[in-house]
């Protein structure tokens, strides 16, 4: 993505470059396809870095680097190698070059790595390292010796010559707990840094990113793509994206069909991150939305609305995009939602629906994780036995049309949006 291009964020990126500009580092963490890279990018962006450091940006040598695909042979001394090259094509002086040249000579042993960094600090520089993917590193095989990450730690936190900013979709919390089991150590490797969390669009970002079709997206259009994709970055811009290249009859139900072949393996990489309750919560929210569309008020949903554990995983679900909490703000369809304890909730993304469809009710999309979980009936922990079947009853009642294809659900769906613009 183009920096200029980049939106919303301002907070994060503020925070950011403050912590930045007093030498401390930081650790982005989001849901797949969030928005972790091009934040990385824009933090990289030499324009952005003067804008919100000034002068100071002069001290910064900046190395980005994506370790998402690197291959099973790939080393520590491979990271440094990597790592260090930008600081090699701009050493800014003769002895820091000298510097590099013994740390690669001693195969970027600890203390030499120690004497570049401190080397630095002393020239008034510092090596802004952008880790893209950093929880890939922790589950290498070649990345199994703690004294790598340690390393990182000290380097990071007390030398004065390096700054780590590193994205995931873990956690803080959880890559500490990941390599306290990996690795056997029990000191948290990541305790210099702060994370900040990557989430769904506000709904005035939404808009500014449907601007920039100008004229082409009608009310109606925009309204459906908002619908469609919820307010996930990724979601959003494929919508509009699919809908801008649609020029047919019914442009808005082929966009859709379009759309939804090109991200459903999103979803299939959500679900792998969910644990089992917010699972349950996001199988059994769709699945009422569903039967709401395909039934209107014959469908009913038993005794499920009253059950008082759903709290933490719609708040969940809300940080992941895939849910959201309607106000009297709500500007969508009103019937087809979940009232749980005097609170309204929708799917956020309705394309997720059309995926819990496919995987629960046709099914045409196997994913062996959801075979597992629902064979060890992990619902349970959420809804009792009687509860569930009452819904799957509910829910196979749904005609034949329901679950073949997105086309029918996206056009009542477009019909919906048309009827709330009007």
């Amino acid at each position: 993505m183009n920096p200029d291009e980049f939106l919303n964020r301002d907070d994060e990126l503020r925070t950011v470059f403050n912590r930045i500009r007093n030498g401390e580092s930081s650790a982005i963490v989001g849901e797949p396809h969030i928005g972790k890279t091009s934040f990385l990018k824009k933090l990289a962006d030499e324009q952005t870095q003067k804008d919100y450091l000034g002068k100071a940006q002069q001290e910064l040598v900046t190395s980005m680097m994506d370790l998402l695909d690197v291959g099973k042979e790939y080393t520590p001394a491979n990271f440094w190698e990597e790592a260090l090259e930008p600081l090699r094509l701009h050493p800014g002086h003769k002895t820091t070059s000298e510097c590099l040249a013994a740390a690669a000579e001693a195969d970027y042993a600890r203390s030499a790595l120690e004497s570049l960094f401190e080397h630095l600090a002393r020239q008034e520089r510092v090596l802004l390292l952008l880790l893209d993917e950093f929880e890939r590193l922790l589950i290498h095989p070649k990345f199994q010796d703690p004294s790598f990450f340690a390393g990182l730690r000290k380097f990071a936190g007390s030398t004065g010559g390096l700054i780590l900013i590193v994205s995931s979709r873990l956690s803080l919390g959880k890559m500490n707990t990941l390599g306290r089991e990996l690795l056997n150590v029990g000191s948290p490797f990541f305790n210099t840094c702060i994370e900040l969390r990557l989430d769904p669009f506000e709904e005035r970002t939404v808009g500014t990113l449907l601007d920039q079709g100008g004229d082409v997206f009608s009310i109606q259009d925009r309204r459906f793509i908002r619908r469609v994709a919820g307010r996930h970055p990724y979601l959003l811009q494929a919508m509009a994206a699919a809908l801008f290249e649609t020029q047919r009859q019914q442009r808005q139900i082929r966009a859709a069909e379009s759309f939804y072949e090109r991200i459903s393996f999103h979803f299939d990489d959500l679900w792998e991150g969910l644990d089992d309750n917010t699972r349950t919560i996001a199988v059994v929210l769709s699945l009422l939305e569903l039967g709401g569309w395909a039934l209107g008020q014959k469908f009913a949903c038993g005794e499920i609305e009253q059950v008082k554990k759903f709290g933490p995983e719609l708040r969940r679900l809300a940080v992941l995009g895939l849910a959201e909490q309607v106000g009297e703000e709500w500007q969508f369809d009103r019937q087809h939602l979940l009232l749980w304890q005097g609170e309204r909730w929708t799917m956020s993304s309705q394309a997720f629906v059309w995926w819990v469809r496919d995987v629960v009710i046709a099914p045409v999309r196997p994913i062996p994780a959801y075979d597992e979980w629902l064979r060890l009936k992990r619902y349970e922990l959420l809804l009792t036995q009687q509860q569930w079947d009452e819904l799957k009853k509910a829910v196979s009642s749904i005609p034949e049309s329901m679950t073949h294809g997105v086309a029918k659900l996206a056009r009542i769906l477009f019909e919906a949006s048309v009827k709330s613009a009007s």
